[in-house]
């Protein structure tokens, strides 16, 4: 008891002082992009298919990390613009990350709505968020999951996990796409139609996949 009473009174002692030697400095503002990229981030957990590819996800966050405190991996970022002509495909051992390579004239937040129009009749909708910048939509029947986005060009930044993957270009209605499939047997395909940059992810086999990719189409 006697040492419990000691430890609070000691507590009471020295706390203000701590308190008094913190430095007063104004409220931190951030700014919408990196609100936006916060709330991306939490908004990932929320959703059906995060277990399937968390330990995926952790891997590449580490590797994120790591890559902007070492200038020694950052050197050996590759940037593939003669590949891939709409994208900076920044390629490390275990990942990807892809930039568009020109978002000036393209709308600044989504405007009109693209969908999958290939028969999904037997799917259930998972979830669904549009922030002004991304539409994601998640379809699932049964262990199949199908990952929609639609992407403002000016905000878009993602982290793709390639490791063991074998990049390649196919062609969506006209348009460049790059398709890999990563270690978890999770197919996606990307690509840029002039003013916003799409990409759909699956388990599914790759031509259902390209299918689906093939049926994206606005909403009128």
């Amino acid at each position: 008891m006697q040492n419990s009473k000691f430890k609070r009174a000691l507590a009471e002692a020295l706390i203000p002082g701590y308190e008094a030697s913190i430095p007063q400095m104004e409220e931190h503002i951030f700014s919408k992009k990196f609100e936006r990229r916060m709330k991306k981030l939490i908004n990932r957990r929320r959703k059906p298919y995060y277990k399937l590819i968390n330990k995926t996800w952790k891997r590449a966050v580490c590797a994120v990390t790591a890559a902007a405190v070492s200038m020694t991996i950052v050197m050996q970022v590759e940037a593939v613009r003669s590949l891939f002509k709409d994208f900076f495909a920044y390629i490390y051992e275990k990942f990807s990350v892809l930039q568009s390579v020109d978002s000036t004239n393209a709308p600044e937040t989504i405007e009109d709505v693209y969908v999958i129009t290939y028969d999904l009749s037997d799917y259930v909708t998972d979830f669904e968020e549009y922030t002004g910048s991304v539409y994601n939509v998640i379809y699932r029947k049964d262990n199949i999951i199908i990952n929609f986005y639609q992407n403002t060009k000016n905000e878009y930044d993602s982290i793709w996990n390639t490791e063991n993957s074998e990049i390649e270009t196919i062609m969506i209605n006209n348009y460049e796409a790059i398709y890999f499939n990563d270690n978890h047997n999770f197919k996606t395909i990307v690509w840029d139609n002039g003013e916003y940059i799409f990409s759909i992810g699956s388990n599914v086999g790759k031509n259902a996949l390209i299918d689906m990719a093939k049926s994206v189409q606005k909403v009128e």
